[in-house]
């Protein structure tokens, strides 16, 4: 992906302001300030923000995150994978205040592939956490009909956790949460429980049902019978709870 890299300094009145007039970044007086922080170190002639960030900034010799100066990241090839960044060395995520390195990530191998999740040879990421039960980081795959959900193959992977006991090779996607193999149902990356797969359909939002019990999620709802359990009592239960 090409970088885009522009001049805090080209930026009208050299600042960059964001929602709630919040002032992101600023040149005054020949300093940068983020925040209504001055960053002591970074030269403003320089500093160049990436894509209008409201974080991810850089000068000649160095990458900063807000206020942080991050001299253990490698300036010049620095760059951004999807939800991701990397240098020649190691791959970085950037969480809710800060871009930390992925311990044990290997950048030459690394690839994006969809929705939050990454992989190098030996590691799966999925929204920079190392996700554990997947051995074979090399064959994952993100599903593209709903990008929430990833295969390696052997498993499948709902928001990064595993299913249980899928059968990847007959697990399709029933719709936005819902999925089954041939023998379970699934709601995100839990099992319905006694469920019966031939009789289950989904009713409203989070609700289903089979021949013998109405679920919410994946949790059999105590009290309802399926015989009548239709859109409009799932509708009367979902705005209650």
């Amino acid at each position: 992906m090409a970088m885009t890299w522009q001049k805090l300094s080209s930026f009208p009145e050299k600042k960059i302001i964001g929602a709630y007039g919040i002032e992101f970044w600023a040149i005054r007086e020949g300093k940068v300030w983020h925040q209504g922080r001055k960053l002591a170190l970074a030269d403003a002639a320089t500093f160049e923000v990436f894509a209008n960030q409201q974080f991810i900034a850089r000068d000649a010799l160095c990458i900063y995150h807000a206020w942080s100066r991050l001299p253990q990241i490698d300036r010049d090839s620095f760059q951004k994978d999807g939800m991701y960044w990397k240098d020649n060395n190691s791959v970085y995520f950037e969480y809710e205040t800060s871009l930390k390195m992925l311990q044990g990530s290997d950048a030459k191998s690394f690839r994006y592939i969809g929705g939050d999740y990454g992989a190098d040879e030996k590691t799966a990421w999925h929204f920079g956490r190392k996700m554990k039960n997947c051995t074979l980081s090399r064959e994952l795959r993100v599903i593209q009909a709903n990008q929430l959900y990833a295969s390696d193959g052997e498993k499948i992977y709902f928001d990064g956790k595993p299913l249980s006991n899928v059968n990847a090779a007959r697990w399709r996607i029933l719709n936005d949460f819902f999925s089954c193999d041939d023998k379970h149902v699934y709601y995100a990356e839990r099992k319905l429980p006694r469920v019966d797969i031939q009789s289950w359909q989904h009713i409203y939002e989070t609700w289903s049902k089979d021949k013998n019990h109405v679920f919410y999620m994946n949790i059999i709802e105590k009290g309802a019978s399926p015989d009548h359990f239709d859109k409009a009592q799932a509708e009367s239960r979902y705005k209650g709870r």
